[in-house]
């Protein structure tokens, strides 16, 4: 879970949405650690008020929910900045140099609002070592690629584009 660039900003669209999707797992194996992660994949962030909306949905407790956001790094909660960039570090990814790619992409977005996050496996093995733009897996990088697409987000659009 990383802290860095979080607003502790109660956004009441994402909250809804938030409970939205939880309660679509009220009664599934799973439910709780499914509908985190779905909130996660749908908002790019887990409101902080998720926990409070799990345990009541879900019917946990608080602190069950926050112990399954805190195990796992892949659940950011509050919401950070508009563009992440995601390096996997499992062992396929860590072998084939994916510390390498996060230092160099951390250098290149030092002075930008981009956050770099370390995950867990994306199920891309084969295209080892693989880096997420804003959810847009590119595989087989290297630091060089990688910075390169890291200057590219940083990059606004020219006027009419986007």
């Amino acid at each position: 879970m990383t802290a860095s660039n979080r607003s502790n900003g109660a956004n009441p669209d994402a909250r809804q949405r938030a409970r939205d999707i939880i309660s679509g797992y009220v009664g599934h194996k799973g439910a709780l650690l499914m509908a985190l992660l779905d909130v996660q994949y749908q908002l790019n962030y887990i409101p902080e008020t998720t926990v409070d909306d799990a345990a009541e949905i879900l019917g946990y407790s608080q602190p069950e929910v926050w112990g399954v956001l805190s195990f796992y790094s892949d659940f950011s909660v509050g919401q950070g900045s508009d563009h992440f960039i995601d390096v996997c570090i499992d062992a396929p990814c860590h072998v084939t140099g994916a510390r390498s790619i996060e230092r160099a992409i951390r250098d290149a977005v030092a002075e930008s609002d981009i956050e770099v996050r370390t995950i867990s496996c994306p199920r891309l093995c084969n295209q080892a070592p693989v880096v997420a733009y804003d959810q847009q897996w590119r595989g087989q990088q290297t630091p060089e690629r990688a910075t390169k697409l890291a200057a590219n987000l940083m990059s606004p659009l020219p006027q009419g584009e986007g």
